[in-house]
């Protein structure tokens, strides 16, 4: 009985350190992902996620919208607004007409690909001031809470 209330304290504890680090490390990494795209390389956020999910390998406007939680005409707008801009193309299925697949074009790979480095980049020079150590044990937390959400998505 004291051990499992000791479990529950700890579990507490981590919960709490959850709430006090996730949210603020997110806010901070999407203020810094969305200011580069849109000062830096001229797309909006929206622009920018569904760059990188197609170049995800998500290459319908379904998949894009069931992956970013987004109504299809929400994303057809953006992707409207990407194939516009010359970032991306639509093509149709030969297989099935009515499927219309979605790919980067090689301006839209290109920048994409920039547009990732540049963040890595930025993203580096903060964990750069981690020691050998911290890198370590902040990888292996962050695999295993990855991992125990993942577990719980999947059916």
């Amino acid at each position: 009985m004291e051990e499992e209330k000791r479990n529950t304290d700890e579990i507490d504890g981590l919960l709490k350190s959850f709430w006090e680090t996730f949210p603020p490390i997110w806010h901070a990494t999407r203020s810094l992902t969305h200011q580069t795209a849109t000062e830096e390389f001229g797309i909006t956020a929206a622009q920018f996620h569904t760059l990188r999910r197609i170049k995800e390998g998500k290459a319908s406007v379904s998949a894009l919208a069931e992956c970013m939680h987004l109504s299809r005409p929400n994303i057809s707008r953006t992707v409207d607004e990407l194939v516009n801009a010359g970032l991306v193309a639509r093509e149709q299925d030969a297989a099935d007409r009515r499927s219309i697949g979605l790919s980067l074009t090689p301006q839209g790979e290109e920048l994409i690909n920039n547009l990732l480095r540049t963040i890595g980049s930025k993203m580096k020079s903060r964990f750069s001031q981690l020691d050998q150590k911290e890198i370590k044990e902040i990888s292996l937390a962050l695999n295993a809470l990855r991992n125990i959400f993942i577990k719980q998505e999947k059916p």
